[in-house]
């Protein structure tokens, strides 16, 4: 995927349109190891939390070393709901170190609405 389509299609998770938005995301799914990197910073540099939580999601389809280090860290977010993202996608992979990083949050957790 060029940088200009990444561009288009980061504008389509934006829009407030669900349909639009799904087009984007499902535009996205099956490239994000080959635009993580892109992925990753935008996530890093991102303030809306609806933004970064989809984004969270997106890296969430990864299972390389770097989206697993972003999704750890971002279980220790401020957003409830990119917290939940960010779990999701480590209980729910089939990575080992991802699992045992969701099951290490549950057990450290307990009061979190969304275990």
């Amino acid at each position: 995927m060029q940088r200009i389509d990444f561009e288009e299609t980061i504008a389509l998770l934006r829009s407030a349109d669900p349909m639009t938005y799904e087009d984007g995301y499902h535009s996205l799914t099956g490239h994000v190891d080959e635009v993580l990197e892109w992925l990753i910073d935008l996530e890093e540099k991102e303030c809306n939390e609806q933004m970064k939580a989809k984004l969270v999601e997106l890296i969430g389809e990864s299972t390389r070393p770097q989206a697993i280090t972003l999704l750890k860290s971002e279980l220790s977010s401020p957003y409830y709901e990119v917290r939940m993202w960010a779990y999701g996608s480590l209980c729910y992979s089939e990575s080992y170190e991802c699992n045992k990083l969701a099951e290490e949050f549950k057990r450290d957790n307990p009061n979190e609405e969304f275990l």
